[in-house]
């Protein structure tokens, strides 16, 4: 499954240093949630995704609560 998260978006629409702050804390949270395991590709011109394979389906929802995708073929 895959979590790509674009740089622009990780300050959402901040206006002031307090929203940059929040934005910064909510993106280190689902960081945090991630697995050790996890993959990480940094494509270099904005994109980063976060690649892991769930072992389960318990796993599944998971990581899809979390907004990760099945990867496209």
């Amino acid at each position: 499954m895959i979590l790509t998260i674009r740089g622009k978006n990780i300050f959402g629409d901040s206006k002031t240093k307090i929203d940059l702050l929040s934005c910064l804390i909510d993106m280190e949270r689902l960081i945090r949630q991630l697995p050790d395991d996890v993959k990480i590709h940094n494509q270099g011109d904005d994109y980063i995704d976060f690649i892991v394979e769930p072992k389960d389906k318990d796993d599944r929802k998971y990581y899809k609560s979390l907004g990760f995708r099945r990867e496209e073929l």
